[in-house]
């Protein structure tokens, strides 16, 4: 399967939040200030190797606490988190992959005004280098779903999905993440796949497609989004 659960893990927290990690490790991990800002106080993983704790400028005294309520929401069946921690499953790509289905194709420059109908205004950002691979399946005339993306590394690549409301359910976001996940893998870089816990259909989607989930965690503190 390649990476380890650790290791993977780590592409994702510095894929997602733009931070460098020293090697996680089971246990404590400090986030220093060097490495970059996080808008989460702990992040709390579990594996199959144990759990992980990245801490962000958090004194001793004040730990115990915080480990108590990222332990209580994590999914699948954790509780309401309250304000402040967001659950969220984080998947490995599938081995073997699945054959390729429907009619993804890769997106470019002439697809831009396409893009402006998919989502008006926002062409520059799915033509941006930095959503690369990104591909797309076209039906009845229009796109209808999209695959990109929404961060990379120089060892990863984090996925985001788009399909329209009307089109789901068809087999037309499966296509573009399939496609989405081979290209990644010619670059020689490692497709993740994460989703909040409460998000039924992208993780049902990340199942559909031979992801398998490698990391139940919850992100305590956590005051905004993810950087774009």
């Amino acid at each position: 399967m390649g990476c380890s659960d650790l290791d993977l893990l780590q592409r994702h927290i510095e894929a997602v939040w733009g931070v460098h990690l020293p090697p996680l490790a089971v246990g404590d991990v400090e986030v220093t200030a060097s490495g970059g800002a996080t808008p989460w106080m702990l992040y709390l993983a579990r594996t199959d190797a144990g759990e992980v704790r990245a801490w962000r400028d958090v004194p001793a005294a004040a730990r115990a606490e915080l480990v108590e309520r990222g332990r209580r929401a994590l999914p699948p069946v954790g509780e309401n988190p309250g304000e402040g921690v967001v659950g969220e499953v984080v998947f490995r790509r599938p081995c073997p992959l699945p054959a390729l289905e429907g009619a993804a194709k890769r997106l470019g420059e002439a697809d831009r005004p396409a893009l402006e109908v998919f989502e008006p205004g926002e062409s520059a950002y799915w033509l941006d280098p930095r959503r690369a691979p990104l591909f797309g399946v076209v039906e009845a005339g229009r796109l209808v779903s999209v695959a990109h993306s929404s961060r990379r590394t120089a060892a990863a690549c984090e996925l985001g999905i788009n399909t329209q409301v009307e089109t789901r359910r068809r087999g037309f976001a499966r296509a573009c993440v399939l496609a989405w996940t081979r290209a990644v893998l010619e670059e020689g870089l490692e497709p993740l796949y994460s989703a909040d816990r409460t998000n039924a259909p992208s993780l049902a989607l990340a199942r559909a497609c031979g992801y398998r989930a490698f990391a139940r965690a919850a992100r305590v503190g956590e005051t905004t989004s993810a950087p774009s």
